[in-house]
């Protein structure tokens, strides 16, 4: 996969997959209304549609669109197990798009040339884990207006996962960054004459300062929710999505053109 097409399509497979697993985990709980899981389950969907979209464009390998449609249709199912009457389909309909999901993301490693199977699936698969957690807790804490009564402690467990994921991520980009430093990046400069296509470090670098902001930040939200500052901490979940978001593109496009 190469071009705008395959960044978009990494992404936005990645997104789906940390969401559907992320809210998975936090329907196990039993402690949230389905309502939330609802919403969640139709924004996965939403997601996954448009990755294969992207996919298409992208020319993707038939290895690769088999496990997309795979996942897509995971999370169809996903979506209409949360009309039932308890928790525990949800749970195990979450759990086997998540596993699918990730069977996607290895094969979608595998498809970009020259990059090792393993560290290309450990970015993507820390890629979802980071995106989950930050949209499933943004999404959680919008939820506290529907659901009186619900513990922060649901919220926290949420930031606590942005940690691990920002942590996973950062161990992932370190393990790649010889690759994503010397990606070459056509036209990075608006096609500029005299500055080439030597951005990639330049790139990594502004990965990495989105990611330890984006840490900096999920600890913020992280001691919101200790002071049971619910509102606070979903502001900031905010801002933490939308630099986790530009982290992701940033790293995905260093991914394939590094490929």
């Amino acid at each position: 996969m190469r071009g705008a097409a395959g960044v978009a399509a990494l992404v936005l497979v990645t997104w789906a997959v940390g969401t559907v697993a992320a809210a998975a985990w936090t329907q196990s709980w039993g402690v949230v209304k389905r309502g939330h899981f609802r919403i969640t389950a139709w924004s996965v969907l939403s997601l996954a549609g448009l990755g294969l979209w992207a996919l298409h464009a992208a020319d993707a390998t038939t290895a690769v669109w088999s496990w997309a449609v795979a996942f897509t249709v995971a999370a169809s199912l996903y979506v209409l197990v949360q009309y039932s009457r308890t928790d525990l389909p949800g749970v195990v309909g979450g759990a086997l798009a998540g596993l699918v999901g990730i069977g996607a993301l290895i094969a979608s490693g595998a498809a970009l040339s020259r990059w090792p199977v393993v560290a290309a699936s450990m970015g993507l698969v820390a890629g979802a884990l980071l995106l989950g957690a930050v949209t499933n807790g943004m999404l959680l804490g919008h939820w506290y207006l529907n659901q009186p009564g619900l513990k922060p402690w649901a919220l926290g467990r949420l930031s606590d996962l942005c940690l691990v994921g920002v942590g996973a991520s950062g161990f992932a980009g370190a393990v790649a960054a010889g690759r994503l430093a010397s990606a070459e990046t056509p036209g990075a400069v608006l096609g500029l004459q005299g500055f080439g296509e030597s951005f990639g470090l330049i790139f990594y670098l502004i990965w990495v300062a989105l990611l330890v902001f984006t840490g900096i930040v999920s600890w913020m939200a992280r001691r919101c929710v200790k002071i049971r500052s619910i509102q606070s901490a979903t502001g900031l979940f905010y801002v933490a999505i939308l630099t986790a978001g530009v982290s992701e593109f940033l790293q995905r496009y260093l991914m394939v053109n590094a490929s």
